[in-house]
Formats: structure tokens, sequence, C-alpha cells
């Protein structure tokens, strides 16, 4: 590219707090200010040695996927700026911070779910009709801004897919691996598919008992054993999800994490067609209490219904109540009321509930 009239301004930034993955070798994310503009943004700081031994050619090519991508789900870049060791991108801050966050603070509803996730995953349709992968879909790449929207983020791994529809990417988020990524670095949009199935599954269970799985997966298995689990469907544990999420969402998520390519879903519009037909148990609310005590809440229009598992001598104890709240009143409903000898029993006694409340 031919240099016309070319200029080296100077860019004065003062990094404030370092966050997100700390421990990360060829990156590093930071809370910044602008002191020309004296505004608050993210500065991602990335070492041009990481960048050549991925064999990139273009510094600058994340920068211009960022702003290439120009989409309300997809985060806008400030600017784009290098020194001799580092290239430096800018973008919005959000103090509200990660989907990670969120679901490492407190368990969404069903309603939350399928909103941040039809953001985000517009973002993802938008950049496969533009030919790019993502390729490093996880909830802490999904930034919520302070207007409550999912908006996708950090392009440091994606790629453009070749004229026979594949991107090579040697690396990969361990534990968002796709069964395909033990085979070959040959990337598709099923790639991008699957991490966003398990964006979805941990939205839905949590991020504690994702990880605790994928602790299990690594300390009990060899690298061969991990992959044949990964390959049969086994990880994550596709049976299991809390009680408020409805039976259309886990199909759909379980359809996401298909280890068969050919049965996974093949778009993301298709995805967003079928998780915006689900209306069902859409604001339960789900806290644990304690290490004991387990309870869903529905906030009607008239009435506030509360139900709970407690473990009490060795049973689990499900209680419904039901506050009326013009008389002020609690009714107990004790046609819903169940003991039962696991927790597994008790929230599948719990499932049968939320229905009759809709």
């Amino acid at each position: 590219m031919f240099k016309i009239n070319h200029v080296k301004p100077q860019l004065s930034l003062d990094r404030w707090k370092r966050i997100g993955d700390t421990e990360g070798k060829n990156s590093e994310v930071w809370i910044a200010r602008d002191t020309q503009l004296d505004q608050v943004m993210i500065l991602k700081k990335i070492t041009k040695q990481s960048l050549e031994q991925q064999l990139v050619e273009d510094y600058f090519s994340e920068a211009k996927m960022l702003n290439e991508s120009k989409h309300p789900h997809v985060m806008p870049i400030h600017y784009s700026a290098e020194d001799d060791d580092n290239v430096y991108i800018t973008m919005p801050y959000y103090e509200t911070g990660s989907l990670n966050s969120l679901i490492n603070d407190r368990f969404l509803s069903t309603r939350e779910i399928l909103r941040y996730s039809l953001d985000f995953l517009s973002g993802l349709l938008y950049i496969h009709i533009k030919g790019l992968l993502h390729l490093d879909i996880k909830p802490t790449n999904v930034i919520i801004d302070y207007s409550g929207k999912a908006i996708l983020t950090d392009f440091g791994l994606s790629k453009y897919l070749n004229e026979n529809g594949f991107a090579d990417q040697q690396r990969q988020y361990v534990a968002h691996k796709s069964p395909e990524s033990y085979i070959t670095t040959d990337k598709t949009v099923s790639d991008d598919i699957y991490q966003a199935g398990l964006t979805l599954y941990r939205m839905c269970n949590g991020n504690k008992d994702f990880d605790a799985q994928f602790d299990d997966l690594k300390s009990s298995l060899n690298k061969q054993e991990i992959e044949a689990k990964i390959n049969k469907g086994l990880f994550p544990n596709r049976k299991v999800y809390l009680p408020h999420i409805p039976t259309k969402l886990r199909k759909v998520i379980n359809k996401m994490l298909n280890p068969d390519i050919s049965k996974r879903y093949q778009d993301v519009l298709s995805i967003i067609n079928d998780l915006s037909k689900i209306d069902e148990t859409m604001d339960w609310k789900y806290v644990i209490i304690g290490e004991q005590t387990f309870e869903w809440t529905y906030d009607g229009e008239n009435s506030m219904i509360t139900v709970k598992i407690e473990h009490v001598e060795e049973k689990y104890l499900t209680s419904v109540s039901k506050y009326v709240k013009n008389s002020k009143n609690t009714q107990k409903q004790p046609k819903m009321a169940n003991s039962s000898n696991t927790l597994s029993e008790a929230l599948a006694h719990v499932e049968t509930i939320f229905p009759q409340y809709a």
C-alpha cells in the first residue's frame, strides 16, 4: 500500500487496571484513559512476537476485522496503534462487565438467557455472512453494555474462511474445543456453533457446574480418554439442566453441541429462529441459599410463587407457597409438596411444578 503524506501521531493513554486473563503471555487487556479525549476505554495490548509466532502477516488484522464487522452486537473499535514491540487496540469500556462475570455472580432466568443469546448470536450471524469465523466464543468474550445488550468481542483468534469454506487455526480455548478440533486444525462455521452452544449451556447451569465437570475431566482422564469422551458427547453432561430450563431450550443447546457435525445446526440463523419460539418458564429466578437450600421464585402480576428444596435429616423436602399481593396472605400449596431421597429426585419433581404456574 502506498503511503502518501504519511504521519505518525503520538497517542497517550494511562493504564489503570488490568482485567480479564491476567496470566496471558501474548496479550493484556487494561482499563485505560485516553488523555487526549479524557475518556475511559479498554486497551488491548498484543505482542508482535506472538502474532509472528501465529504466522499473522498483518499486525493490525484483529483491528481490521473489528472495523469491518460493525454491528450493534459486535464490539466497536475506537482506533489502533503500534510501537516497536506491541500493537494496541482501543474499544469502549462497559463497567457492567462480561457475561462470564454475570453468571459467576448469579443464575439467569430463561428470559435473560434467551435475550443475551439472541443478541450475541445475531452478531455471530453477521460476521459469518461476511465470511469470518470468531473461533473463541465463550462467556468472557460476550460483554454486556449499559443498555443490557450482549456484544461479541475479542477477535484475536478469528480467521476469514478460504474459498473452500475452511479457516486454519491451531490455537483454541481448551474447555471449548469442538470434537472435530481434535482431528483437524481446519475450522468451519460448525466450530463457532459448538462454542456458542457451550456458552449457552453455561448460561443455563452456571460456571461452577461447568468448571467442576471440566476439572473432573482433566484430573481423572488422559488426553485420549478426554478426546473420546468429548467425541461421544459425554462432556458436558447434556442430560442434566437446572429444572427451570425449558425442554425446548435444552434441545436447541444439545443440537448445537452434537458431536456429529451433520446433526449439528448448519447455520446460526436456524438457531436464532428456534430460540425465538421458546416462551416457557421465562421468569423463574433461582438462588442457592447456604449449602442445603435451593429456591425458585416467580413474581407474577397478582402473586409470587416460591418453590423450595431443603435438605432435612437426609431427606430433600420440596415445598411451594403462594403470596397473594392484594390480600398479602401467604398460602401453602400442599399438593406440590414432596419428600425425596436424593437431590436429583427433588429436582425432577420441581421440574413438574413450573408448568402449573406459567
